[in-house]
Protein backbone atom coordinates (compact mmCIF):
# COMPACT_ATOMS: atom_id res chain seq x y z
CA UNK A 1 0.00 0.00 0.00
CA UNK A 2 1.22 3.57 -0.25
CA UNK A 3 1.05 5.33 2.77
CA UNK A 4 3.59 8.12 1.89
CA UNK A 5 4.60 11.12 -1.31
CA UNK A 6 7.94 12.55 -1.68
CA UNK A 7 8.03 15.72 -3.64
CA UNK A 8 10.60 16.79 -5.63
CA UNK A 9 11.53 20.66 -5.22
CA UNK A 10 12.38 22.90 -7.58
CA UNK A 11 9.99 22.67 -10.58
CA UNK A 12 7.84 20.17 -8.91
CA UNK A 13 6.43 22.18 -5.47
CA UNK A 14 7.90 25.48 -6.65
CA UNK A 15 8.68 27.51 -10.20
CA UNK A 16 12.35 28.24 -9.46
CA UNK A 17 14.07 26.63 -12.38
CA UNK A 18 13.84 29.65 -14.62
CA UNK A 19 15.68 31.67 -11.39
CA UNK A 20 18.02 28.63 -11.62
CA UNK A 21 18.69 28.82 -14.65
CA UNK A 22 19.13 32.80 -15.26
CA UNK A 23 21.84 32.68 -11.84
CA UNK A 24 23.59 29.47 -14.10
CA UNK A 25 23.88 31.88 -16.65
CA UNK A 26 25.32 34.54 -15.49
CA UNK A 27 27.63 32.86 -13.54
CA UNK A 28 29.13 30.39 -16.15
CA UNK A 29 29.26 33.27 -18.50
CA UNK A 30 31.74 35.14 -15.91
CA UNK A 31 34.05 31.94 -16.53
CA UNK A 32 33.94 31.72 -20.09
CA UNK A 33 31.03 29.28 -20.35
CA UNK A 34 27.75 30.39 -22.73
CA UNK A 35 25.21 27.36 -21.57
CA UNK A 36 21.70 25.98 -23.10
CA UNK A 37 19.24 26.14 -20.47
CA UNK A 38 17.96 22.70 -21.53
CA UNK A 39 21.64 21.90 -19.92
CA UNK A 40 20.66 22.94 -16.45
CA UNK A 41 16.87 21.43 -17.01
CA UNK A 42 18.14 18.27 -17.19
CA UNK A 43 20.57 17.94 -14.64
CA UNK A 44 18.12 19.38 -12.23
CA UNK A 45 17.77 17.24 -9.04
CA UNK A 46 21.79 16.85 -8.87
CA UNK A 47 23.66 19.07 -6.59
CA UNK A 48 25.01 22.24 -7.17
CA UNK A 49 28.60 21.21 -7.03
CA UNK A 50 27.99 18.65 -9.53
CA UNK A 51 26.05 20.46 -11.46
CA UNK A 52 29.08 22.74 -12.30
CA UNK A 53 31.57 19.74 -12.49
CA UNK A 54 29.54 18.62 -15.41
CA UNK A 55 29.50 22.21 -16.75
CA UNK A 56 33.12 22.21 -16.80
CA UNK A 57 33.24 18.90 -18.05
CA UNK A 58 30.87 19.27 -21.04
CA UNK A 59 32.24 22.47 -22.29
CA UNK A 60 36.02 20.83 -22.03
CA UNK A 61 36.96 23.49 -19.50
CA UNK A 62 39.64 22.83 -16.70
CA UNK A 63 38.27 23.28 -13.19
CA UNK A 64 40.14 22.67 -10.06
CA UNK A 65 37.99 21.46 -6.91
CA UNK A 66 38.62 25.11 -5.41
CA UNK A 67 37.06 26.88 -8.56
CA UNK A 68 33.87 24.18 -8.32
CA UNK A 69 33.73 25.34 -4.87
CA UNK A 70 33.71 28.77 -6.31
CA UNK A 71 31.15 28.40 -8.79
CA UNK A 72 28.47 26.87 -5.64
CA UNK A 73 29.27 30.17 -4.17
CA UNK A 74 28.51 32.47 -6.81
CA UNK A 75 25.18 30.72 -8.14
CA UNK A 76 23.95 30.15 -4.53
CA UNK A 77 24.49 34.18 -4.35
CA UNK A 78 22.92 34.81 -7.50
CA UNK A 79 19.83 33.00 -7.06
CA UNK A 80 18.82 34.46 -3.71
CA UNK A 81 19.58 38.08 -5.07
CA UNK A 82 17.31 37.23 -8.33
CA UNK A 83 14.84 34.48 -7.78
CA UNK A 84 10.90 35.64 -7.58
CA UNK A 85 9.80 31.76 -7.11
CA UNK A 86 5.96 31.06 -6.41
CA UNK A 87 4.30 27.97 -5.22
CA UNK A 88 3.22 25.85 -8.00
CA UNK A 89 -0.13 26.57 -9.49
CA UNK A 90 -2.69 23.59 -7.85
CA UNK A 91 0.30 22.64 -5.45
CA UNK A 92 -1.18 23.85 -1.96
CA UNK A 93 -4.65 21.92 -3.17
CA UNK A 94 -3.19 19.15 -3.74
CA UNK A 95 -1.15 18.85 -0.40
CA UNK A 96 -4.35 19.70 1.19
CA UNK A 97 -5.70 16.21 -0.20
CA UNK A 98 -3.31 14.54 0.51
CA UNK A 99 -3.01 15.23 4.58
CA UNK A 100 -6.25 15.12 4.17
CA UNK A 101 -6.54 11.25 3.38
CA UNK A 102 -3.46 10.67 5.85
CA UNK A 103 -0.35 10.43 3.33
CA UNK A 104 3.25 11.09 5.02
CA UNK A 105 4.61 13.94 3.30
CA UNK A 106 8.33 14.63 2.51
CA UNK A 107 10.31 16.82 -0.10
CA UNK A 108 13.73 15.14 -1.18
CA UNK A 109 15.77 18.08 -2.93
CA UNK A 110 19.37 18.41 -4.05
CA UNK A 111 18.93 21.92 -3.31
CA UNK A 112 20.56 22.93 0.29
CA UNK A 113 18.34 24.14 2.91
CA UNK A 114 18.42 27.97 3.01
CA UNK A 115 17.45 27.99 -0.83
CA UNK A 116 14.26 25.43 -0.01
CA UNK A 117 13.75 27.78 3.46
CA UNK A 118 13.81 30.99 1.04
CA UNK A 119 11.26 30.33 -1.34
CA UNK A 120 8.89 27.89 1.05
CA UNK A 121 6.81 29.82 3.77
CA UNK A 122 6.95 28.33 6.85
CA UNK A 123 3.50 27.76 7.58
CA UNK A 124 3.33 25.59 3.58
CA UNK A 125 6.88 23.60 5.26
CA UNK A 126 5.08 22.65 8.70
CA UNK A 127 2.74 20.50 6.31
CA UNK A 128 5.51 17.89 5.60
CA UNK A 129 6.77 15.15 7.71
CA UNK A 130 10.40 15.62 6.32
CA UNK A 131 12.95 17.44 4.42
CA UNK A 132 16.32 15.40 2.49
CA UNK A 133 18.49 18.16 1.14
CA UNK A 134 21.86 18.05 -0.59
CA UNK A 135 23.46 18.51 3.35
CA UNK A 136 21.55 15.59 4.18
CA UNK A 137 23.56 12.34 2.01
CA UNK A 138 26.74 11.32 0.13
CA UNK A 139 25.50 10.74 -3.04
CA UNK A 140 22.91 12.79 -4.54
CA UNK A 141 20.41 12.38 -7.59
CA UNK A 142 20.21 9.85 -9.85
CA UNK A 143 21.68 7.66 -6.75
CA UNK A 144 18.81 6.03 -4.47
CA UNK A 145 20.36 7.58 -1.28
CA UNK A 146 17.97 10.54 -0.78
CA UNK A 147 14.95 9.08 -1.60
CA UNK A 148 15.99 6.07 0.62
CA UNK A 149 16.79 8.53 3.59
CA UNK A 150 13.03 10.31 2.46
CA UNK A 151 11.65 6.80 3.28
CA UNK A 152 13.78 5.87 6.36
CA UNK A 153 12.78 9.49 7.79
CA UNK A 154 8.97 9.19 7.15
CA UNK A 155 9.30 5.79 8.95
CA UNK A 156 8.18 3.93 5.37
CA UNK A 157 9.57 1.20 3.61
CA UNK A 158 10.31 2.80 -0.19
CA UNK A 159 7.73 0.28 -1.67
CA UNK A 160 4.97 2.13 0.01
CA UNK A 161 6.24 5.50 -1.24
CA UNK A 162 5.69 7.37 -4.64
CA UNK A 163 7.57 10.15 -5.42
CA UNK A 164 6.52 13.53 -7.80
CA UNK A 165 9.12 14.52 -10.08
CA UNK A 166 9.95 16.75 -12.59
CA UNK A 167 13.89 15.87 -14.25
CA UNK A 168 15.32 12.22 -15.32
CA UNK A 169 17.69 12.33 -12.37
CA UNK A 170 15.47 12.29 -9.87
CA UNK A 171 13.04 9.40 -11.65
CA UNK A 172 16.42 7.40 -11.78
CA UNK A 173 16.96 8.15 -8.26
CA UNK A 174 13.54 7.12 -7.18
CA UNK A 175 13.19 4.22 -9.33
CA UNK A 176 16.39 2.57 -8.06
CA UNK A 177 15.50 3.23 -4.57
CA UNK A 178 12.25 0.63 -4.97
CA UNK A 179 9.58 3.66 -5.24
CA UNK A 180 6.58 4.40 -7.69
CA UNK A 181 7.23 7.54 -9.78
CA UNK A 182 4.89 10.46 -11.08
CA UNK A 183 6.42 12.99 -13.80
CA UNK A 184 5.03 16.37 -14.06
CA UNK A 185 5.50 18.56 -17.74
CA UNK A 186 6.95 21.62 -15.40
CA UNK A 187 10.20 21.53 -17.47
CA UNK A 188 10.55 19.14 -19.64
CA UNK A 189 8.01 17.67 -22.15
CA UNK A 190 7.03 14.15 -21.90
CA UNK A 191 9.73 12.47 -24.28
CA UNK A 192 12.48 12.98 -21.50
CA UNK A 193 10.15 11.53 -18.49
CA UNK A 194 9.52 8.74 -19.72
CA UNK A 195 11.34 6.22 -17.22
CA UNK A 196 8.14 7.50 -14.61
CA UNK A 197 4.76 5.08 -14.16
CA UNK A 198 2.93 7.91 -14.76
CA UNK A 199 2.88 11.33 -16.62
CA UNK A 200 0.60 14.43 -16.35
CA UNK A 201 0.47 18.21 -16.80
CA UNK A 202 -0.34 19.76 -13.95
CA UNK A 203 -1.31 19.04 -9.94
CA UNK A 204 -5.01 19.73 -11.05
CA UNK A 205 -4.30 17.10 -13.26
CA UNK A 206 -2.96 14.63 -11.11
CA UNK A 207 -5.58 15.47 -8.33
CA UNK A 208 -7.86 13.75 -10.20
CA UNK A 209 -6.05 10.80 -11.74
CA UNK A 210 -3.84 10.04 -7.92
CA UNK A 211 -6.48 7.63 -6.89
CA UNK A 212 -5.89 5.64 -10.09
CA UNK A 213 -2.17 5.90 -10.76
CA UNK A 214 -1.78 4.82 -7.05
CA UNK A 215 -4.14 1.85 -7.28
CA UNK A 216 -2.17 0.98 -10.33
CA UNK A 217 1.19 1.18 -8.53
CA UNK A 218 -0.13 -1.11 -5.77
CA UNK A 219 -1.13 -3.27 -8.14
CA UNK A 220 2.00 -3.81 -9.96
CA UNK A 221 3.91 -3.91 -7.05
CA UNK A 222 2.47 -7.21 -6.04
CA UNK A 223 4.57 -10.08 -4.86
CA UNK A 224 4.68 -11.42 -9.12
CA UNK A 225 5.48 -7.96 -10.27
CA UNK A 226 8.36 -6.33 -10.56
CA UNK A 227 10.31 -9.08 -8.96
CA UNK A 228 14.26 -7.11 -10.71
CA UNK A 229 14.41 -4.13 -9.34
CA UNK A 230 13.36 -4.84 -5.53
CA UNK A 231 15.49 -7.04 -3.60
CA UNK A 232 18.97 -4.34 -4.72
CA UNK A 233 16.57 -1.42 -3.32
CA UNK A 234 15.71 -3.02 -0.32
CA UNK A 235 18.93 -4.21 0.39
CA UNK A 236 19.88 -0.24 0.49
CA UNK A 237 17.25 0.41 2.50
CA UNK A 238 18.24 -1.41 5.26
CA UNK A 239 21.72 -1.25 5.32
CA UNK A 240 21.05 2.83 6.18
CA UNK A 241 18.23 1.57 8.88
CA UNK A 242 21.18 -0.83 10.07
CA UNK A 243 23.55 2.14 10.12
CA UNK A 244 21.78 5.58 10.18
CA UNK A 245 19.44 7.46 12.24
CA UNK A 246 15.98 6.53 13.51
CA UNK A 247 12.48 6.50 12.14
CA UNK A 248 10.51 9.50 13.02
CA UNK A 249 7.02 8.93 14.78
Amino acid sequence: MIHAVLFDHDGVLVDSMPYHVQAWTEVMARHGIEIDPQEIFLQEGATTMEVAAELFHRHRKPASPELVQQIVGEKRDAYLENNQTRLTEGVTDFVEYLQYNRYRLGIVTGSIRPQVESVLAADFLERFDCLITAEDVEYGKPDPEPYIRGAQKLGCTPGSCVVIENAPLGISSAKAAGMGVIAITTTLPPYHLRMADAIVSSFEELRRRFSTIVSNLEYSSMPYQRQEAKPQAQRDFQSMIDTDVDFED
